[in-house]
């Protein structure tokens, strides 16, 4: 699941300016131009689990994040978007659990534990198992 560099250049440089923006109707305005960046690389046909993982990060509302987390989680496919799959189920579980929703939050939790196995992402894996040995 290669990424397009330039892309990879576009997405990290609205991740950069939006987590340096404390004005809030700046970040909205930098949010918005981010949100229409992801949707013309779907509409025209580059579609990518890494812009809608990182657009739902750096959304606010867990709500609206969740969609957002989905859309990605459903164009991480293979064995080549296993890393994308633990990654973006972590952050499902997160966004559930501040939702107030601990049986999804685990389900999804579970979910990344398994993917997560089979990737040399230590770190990831050490955040899933502390999540899922909290009692919160």
């Amino acid at each position: 699941m290669d990424i397009k560099p330039e892309v990879w250049d576009r997405v990290m440089a609205f991740a950069k300016q939006l987590a340096n923006e404390s004005e809030q109707g700046r970040y909205a305005d930098t949010y918005k131009a981010f949100h229409d960046f992801c949707e013309e690389q779907r509409f025209g046909g580059y579609d990518h689990p890494f812009l809608w993982e990182t657009l739902a990060d750096f959304t606010l509302d867990d709500g609206a994040a969740v969609p957002l987390y989905q859309q990605a989680l459903d164009l991480a496919v293979g064995d080549d978007g296993r890393a994308y799959r633990a990654s973006i189920q972590f952050s499902l579980a997160e966004r559930h659990k501040r939702l107030g929703d601990d049986a999804k939050a685990r389900e999804y939790a579970v979910a990344a534990d398994d993917e997560a196995r089979d990737i040399d992402d230590r770190e990831l894996r050490r955040r899933i198992s502390r999540f899922l040995l909290s009692k919160e």
